[in-house]
């Protein structure tokens, strides 16, 4: 069918009888130039609220991380590398997520930051297992997790400590900030502007 574009998903399943079966993922492939990222709107329903937003990205691989809940393989993002000096937004709805002075290395393989950029850009959700999974409040896609295990409050700035938002997880005894460790599929990065 026109339009449609067919991609083997990472999963593969064992039949009863052993043999291995591929599933198959169906994407929408735009067929014409008029229906681009930057032209694609969508409006989601978020209780009484709806939120209208430009969709930013058709990458395949991106999509699966932020629709599907895929984690991307350790130590592959782009941003675990290097000095970044601006605001990492959502890759799907553009929402700014994560300010680089909140950026760190964990040595887990994934972007790591202790704070969000502010109060209610991010939602959680507890899992089965008990992890907190986070995501996009605007557009609901996966970021990834949040651990109660980031850095200690006095080996940061004290005075983006102050501003951290109030929505930011926090653990009961206090020792530790959190660390959203966020796929770097999820975000896309913006330069500060200089003045």
């Amino acid at each position: 069918a026109s339009g449609l574009l067919s991609v083997e998903s990472f999963v593969a399943t064992a039949s009863a009888s052993g043999t291995v079966q591929r599933s198959k993922l169906f994407m929408f492939q735009p067929d014409t130039k008029e229906d681009t990222p930057s032209t694609t709107s969508k409006t989601e329903t978020s209780g009484k609220e709806k939120q209208k937003y430009e969709v930013k990205t058709r990458n395949p691989f991106r999509l699966l991380v932020l629709r599907l809940g895929l984690t991307e393989p350790s130590m592959t993002s782009p941003f675990n590398y290097g000095k970044y000096d601006g605001v990492f937004n959502c890759a799907y709805c553009g929402q700014p997520l994560f300010d680089s002075d909140a950026k760190y290395d964990s040595g887990t393989g994934w972007p790591s930051f202790w704070r969000s950029a502010k109060d209610g850009s991010i939602q959680y959700k507890r899992e089965f297992g008990g992890g907190l999974e986070c995501s996009c409040k605007r557009c609901f896609s996966h970021l990834g997790h949040v651990f109660l295990d980031g850095p200690r409050p006095d080996s940061v700035s004290q005075q983006l400590l102050k501003k951290s938002p109030e929505s930011d997880p926090r653990g009961r005894s206090g020792k530790y900030l959190p660390r959203f460790c966020i796929n770097g599929a999820a975000m896309t990065f913006e330069d500060r502007e200089k003045e």
